[in-house]
């Protein structure tokens, strides 16, 4: 094996060690021996530490120890009986580091609730395919456009629209094509009117309830003039 392949695979086993380290292991300073230790983080300092305190804190990740900085952690250290100075400390630290576990639990807890959701929304649209349409219909066994995206956000989430697509468009909030999820609602505009509703099924398509002759079927999106809703996030 020639040196320079010997030095890559080195480097290769660092980099795959490193990796593998745990969060808290990463962004602890290590002494001159190796060993662990913790250095105070404070007013003007610094990298990846002051980042984490600052995604914590939920203050903006600017990556160096300002004075909004200092002051979120004054707040956070009074109610934890550590001493009020803005300094992150071991004990600060610590404490913070809790607190992260926590929101990410949380987070993670609402990103199932949100996918359950979604996988409803989906469920809900599809057994109801070969609904007639009906004008002015909200379901059970017959829709308008409209009535549709009603029926199934009510039965699949529990929320209650506005039987109108206009209306409906005015709810949640706009997010790109990319951006959408099977579930989320899409709205067709002719002159800055809505004159459609459908659920987004994916891969540019919609699940709905077209027009007088037509069921409740999968149809691709015919037109660019359309946007995107989300009220799931």
């Amino acid at each position: 094996m020639s040196r320079f392949h010997a030095r890559r695979r080195t480097l290769a086993s660092i980099v795959t060690a490193v990796i593998a380290l745990p969060l808290g292991l990463l962004l602890a300073p290590t002494s001159a021996s190796g060993a662990v230790s913790f250095q105070n983080i404070g007013l003007h300092d610094r990298g990846t530490r002051v980042v984490f305190v600052q995604r914590t804190l939920d203050v903006p990740r600017t990556g160096t120890y300002n004075v909004r900085t200092r002051k979120a952690v004054k707040s956070f250290q009074r109610p934890r009986d550590i001493a009020a100075t803005g300094v992150v400390n071991q004990r600060t630290w610590t404490a913070l580091q809790r607190r992260w576990d926590r929101i990410q639990s949380v987070q993670v807890q609402q990103r199932r609730a949100i996918n359950a959701k979604y996988d409803r929304i989906v469920k809900v649209a599809r057994n109801q395919f070969g609904a007639p349409y009906q004008f002015g219909a909200a379901g059970p066994s017959a829709f308008d456009c409209s009535g549709y995206t009603m029926f199934v956000y009510a039965k699949a989430t529990g929320k209650s629209l506005p039987h109108l697509a206009g209306s409906q468009a005015r709810m949640g909030d706009r997010i790109s094509r990319k951006q959408a999820r099977p579930g989320d609602l899409v709205f067709f505009q002719s002159g800055g009117s809505v004159y459609h509703a459908a659920i987004y099924a994916g891969h540019g398509d919609i699940y709905h309830s077209a027009r007088p002759g037509t069921v409740v079927q999968r149809d691709p999106i015919w037109s660019s003039n359309v946007f995107f809703v989300t009220l799931l996030r």
